[in-house]
């Protein structure tokens, strides 16, 4: 009994020890490319917010929402490459990305909040991509014009807030 115990013991150490350790799988060089520009948005637009709820001056928040509006133009070819239905309505936004901070904010809400300026699209996931770039320039544009006191604040925060929902949805449909 203790040799067919040994022989055993013996068998299972030698089967645990030949196994060889799987490689590790590496994500896809697209996926892992959104996944990197999916938590670098993430991560600058808490920053941004942290930023603005503490009052921080003009110029930092125009250049901070400006890199979010950046990075959210690479976010965009990601998104079209997974929802080619989107590429008109996402690249007339792109067009449209450094012109936008410099209008009004009427204008800003009715071209682009609600699309008056963009083409119609058949697909309710484009709006999500749409929005991780007009929130931060409208952001943008209400540092352009100086925060004039606590309301102009805190519409930059309210602007901020919703594009991280959306943002929610758009890692959802990148993933």
């Amino acid at each position: 009994m203790y040799k067919l115990m040994m022989a055993v013991s013996v068998l299972a150490l030698v089967t645990a020890c030949s196994e060889q350790p799987q490689p590790e799988q590496k994500a896809a060089p697209a996926v892992q490319e959104a996944t990197d520009s999916l938590s670098m948005y993430k991560t600058q637009a808490e920053a941004l917010l942290a930023n603005i709820r503490v009052e921080k001056e003009d110029k930092a928040l125009e250049a901070q929402s400006a890199e979010l509006v950046n990075l959210s133009r690479t976010l965009l070819n990601e998104f079209v490459a997974k929802y080619p239905q989107c590429q008109t309505y996402l690249d007339a936004l792109d067009k449209a990305a450094d012109i936008i901070p410099t209008l009004p904010l009427e204008e800003i809400e009715s071209g682009y909040h609600a699309d008056g300026k963009l083409p119609k699209f058949d697909d309710p996931v484009c709006y999500h991509a749409k929005d991780l770039l007009v929130h931060p320039a409208t952001v943008q544009a209400i540092a352009m014009n100086g925060f004039k006191g606590p309301e102009d604040y805190k519409s930059a925060e309210m602007e901020i807030v919703e594009v991280i929902a959306h943002f929610d949805q758009v890692e959802r449909a990148l993933k």
